[in-house]
């Protein structure tokens, strides 16, 4: 085997420009399709990850919904807190909100703006200022560059604002552009507790399990329980909420979108493999003579088949790995102008490769038959 590839490689370089020409359809082909596969898997993967943190494991999350638009103020009490932390399995329960910001009012002279605003995360990248935490009592609110070029015309740090009658200082400004969602404004955890918590219903209870409890068992025990004892149970539903599952059904479909645009893509590795089969039979027609001289050796109609076939798969696998080197080279640049980052990856890779062999297969198998089936006879008398 080793000498057949010896031998292919040396009879792709002794037509260089020909055969380069050749593989040029499978490398535009490959590095098209890597590029988008990176493309799409990136997207994927901010999005996904911009949806929050979903690790579910070892928790089951009941979500509670109004039934009727006029009670939407319901929720999750202490009490059924205290309720669901007696099923057993359950270490303990955490009541929060489904919802991730507050809206408020700002005004700044006469320019009023709706926001949305949230607690100070733990990082936040700033453009202009610099970030600290807060503590619980200061009035320094960080907002975004959106939202300082509508109140302000110049520098908008240290300026005052009235956020819902109550005054604060601008610390910092962000950039709220990006596939990570972020609100108007953040301000301090415990002045977002006192002054805005009260619009946020707790209408998710995370229960905490244990490692060996059954989590559908918990689940439906916990929905049949809030029916029965829930303090809200008149006003809206419970249910399990699976927001694993919804990221994985959300993924799915954008990996099938991104799979279709790379088959289309891909279609361009059909028109080069033609370009493949031609160069054979015109690789086969040049080499009569030596086809003609190994079989009268000894040389079988398989090993002349294998021979071919073999330069066919090389031929267009030196095609793939340029292809894939090409693709790097371009995913680079894309993410340069990106939002997100493009990310090869190993299924990437391996998905060229073969679909780069499978062409030198498929291709180059008629021209490989044909020169397996030559007449010694006939090509002897040619000679």
């Amino acid at each position: 085997m080793t000498e057949k590839i010896l031998i292919a490689l040396k009879s792709i370089g002794k037509n260089k420009n020909r055969n380069f020409l050749t593989m040029l359809g499978i490398i535009i082909g490959i590095a098209s399709v890597i590029c988008i596969l990176a493309i799409g898997d990136g997207f994927a993967h901010t999005v996904t990850k911009g949806m929050g943190d979903h690790n579910t494991h070892n928790k089951v999350i009941l979500q509670w919904e109004a039934t009727s638009d006029y009670n939407t103020d319901g929720g999750f009490t202490s009490n059924d807190a205290a309720v669901l932390e007696k099923i057993p399995g359950v270490n303990r329960v955490k009541l929060t909100s489904s919802i991730v910001e507050a809206g408020a009012k700002v005004q700044y002279k006469t320019k009023h703006v709706s926001i949305g605003l949230n607690k100070q995360p733990k990082h936040l990248k700033l453009i202009k200022g610099n970030y600290f935490t807060m503590d619980n009592a200061s009035n320094g609110i960080y907002i975004s560059h959106d939202l300082a070029q509508k109140l302000f015309k110049k520098n908008a740090l240290n300026r005052l604002i009235s956020v819902d009658g109550t005054i604060f200082v601008v610390q910092g400004i962000y950039s709220a552009n990006g596939m990570t969602y972020r609100p108007d404004a953040y301000v301090s955890k415990g002045i977002f507790k006192q002054l805005f918590a009260s619009q946020l219903s707790r209408d998710e209870a995370k229960m905490y399990i244990q490692p060996d409890a059954s989590k559908k068992r918990i689940g439906k025990e916990a929905v049949k329980k809030m029916k029965k004892m829930g303090e809200q149970k008149d006003t809206g539903r419970y249910s399990v909420s699976n927001p694993d599952q919804i990221s994985k059904q959300f993924t799915k479909i954008l990996n099938d979108i991104t799979y279709f645009i790379a088959f289309i893509a891909g279609i361009s590795l059909l028109i080069a493999g033609i370009g493949v089969m031609n160069v054979m039979y015109i690789t086969v027609s040049e080499r009569r003579k030596e086809i003609g001289i190994r079989r009268a050796f000894g040389a079988t109609a398989s090993d002349i088949r294998n021979q071919f076939l073999i330069e066919s798969v090389v031929l267009c696998i030196i095609g793939g790995l340029i292809g894939i080197a090409l693709g790097y080279g371009l995913v680079a640049i894309i993410n340069a102008f990106l939002p997100f980052k493009a990310v090869i990856t190993t299924y990437a890779i391996i998905l060229s490769l073969s679909v780069s062999t499978a062409v030198g297969l498929v291709f180059g198998f008629i021209p490989s038959n044909k020169a397996a089936k030559s007449e010694l006879v006939g090509l002897l008398k040619e000679e």
